[in-house]
């Protein structure tokens, strides 16, 4: 009898449509994370209750924003076939990302100083800057800049190899990056900086290119969202285990990490179901489609989102902690995420509308 084959449910695609949905569903999910945040770390509720375990699968499931993002990237902007020069891809990309860097900074800095009253020294300060985490969000633009360094390169390299090499590679960084979150978390070795802070995310960078155009199966697609969801519950289940028995400390924290093994697999898991969801629509320089959808126009302001939220989520926390009752504190969470996600869209919409500024924001 013979096997039957499944035709694929998704081939190579030029359209990027669907790059489009990941970056907006992540913004929601990164928002959705910081919002929870206070109660994981037991300030808001109890850990180990009722709601803790709310906000507990909450982070679980929203783990996978941050790799997919630099995914997203990868995706968009390690395409061998693009022959721009690196000295043009350097002054598109790095003053593109050069300036939202600098500004917001200093407007974190500042804000840490004179809103959040912290005792912050000119020299704690540059210490902050040169760890490459000047603020909670800050990190990402640090490990952008890294990535767009080595793109030229990295372009180069997959030019010149077979996709089963380039995903050997991918797979190879990306365990090279658990490793070191491992040693970092767990052993105490040492923290990354600015200048190798972007090195361990390298692996997501190679897995959003090696990922963009394969061929998907229908099986790869179910196979992906049990994945996802086995990922999702591992995660809850391994951090409530450990804060239960011993309270929220390094184990809790790793286990959130982006480099811990499951959520690893919820990221490339992630970045498959969007890849299979069928979104028309073009991007082919990574800024945008041009065709003025509203998914391409929400697509188009997650980077502000994600550089403002905070200011607008703060707050919201500062005015309104959250319950400890279950029900009451579930629907603070929905309500803390749409109004930081509103507001913070608001925000960055007049940011684009006022001029030298809207350079901030992307």
């Amino acid at each position: 009898m013979s096997t039957p084959t499944l035709e694929p449910v998704v081939g190579a695609r030029e359209d990027t449509g669907w790059l489009d949905l990941a970056r907006t569903v992540a913004i929601v999910a990164v928002v959705l994370v910081h919002v929870v945040a206070p109660a994981v770390n037991g300030s808001w509720v109890a850990e180990g209750g009722a709601a803790w375990w709310i906000a507990n699968v909450a982070d679980s499931a929203g783990r996978w924003c941050v790799p997919v993002f630099v995914m997203v990237s990868g995706a968009l902007l390690l395409d061998p076939r693009r022959a721009e020069p690196p000295r043009e891809f350097y002054r598109r990309r790095l003053a593109r990302i050069g300036v939202p860097l600098v500004a917001w900074t200093l407007v974190y800095l500042a804000y840490r100083r004179w809103w959040l009253g912290e005792p912050l020294t000119a020299g704690e300060a540059g210490r902050d800057v040169l760890a490459g985490t000047p603020f909670l969000q800050l990190y990402f633009l640090y490990v952008l800049a890294g990535l767009y360094l080595l793109t030229p390169y990295l372009r180069i390299l997959l030019r010149h190899t077979t996709r089963r090499i380039q995903a050997a590679f991918a797979g190879t960084l990306l365990a090279l990056g658990l490793v070191d979150q491992v040693a970092e978390i767990l052993v105490g070795s040492g923290t990354a900086n600015v200048a190798t802070g972007f090195l361990p995310f390298a692996g997501y960078f190679v897995a959003g290119w090696v990922l963009r155009d394969v061929a998907l199966h229908a099986w790869h697609v179910r196979a992906a969202a049990l994945t996802f969801v086995a990922s999702v519950a591992g995660t809850a289940a391994l951090v409530g285990a450990f804060t239960v028995t011993g309270g929220w400390d390094d184990a809790g924290r790793y286990l959130y990490d982006f480099f811990a093994p499951l959520v690893v697999t919820m990221s490339v898991a992630a970045f498959v179901l969007f890849r299979s969801v069928p979104v028309g629509g073009r991007s082919p320089d990574g800024e945008g489609r041009a065709d003025g959808s509203r998914l391409a126009v929400l697509s188009g302001v997650t980077f502000g989102i994600f550089l403002v939220h905070p200011l607008v989520l703060h707050p919201v926390q500062d005015h309104w902690p959250l319950p400890d009752a279950p029900a009451a504190f579930a629907a603070g969470l929905l309500a803390h995420l749409v109004i930081t996600v509103v507001g913070s869209l608001a925000l960055t919409l007049v940011l684009r509308r006022v001029p030298y500024v809207r350079a901030t924001v992307g």
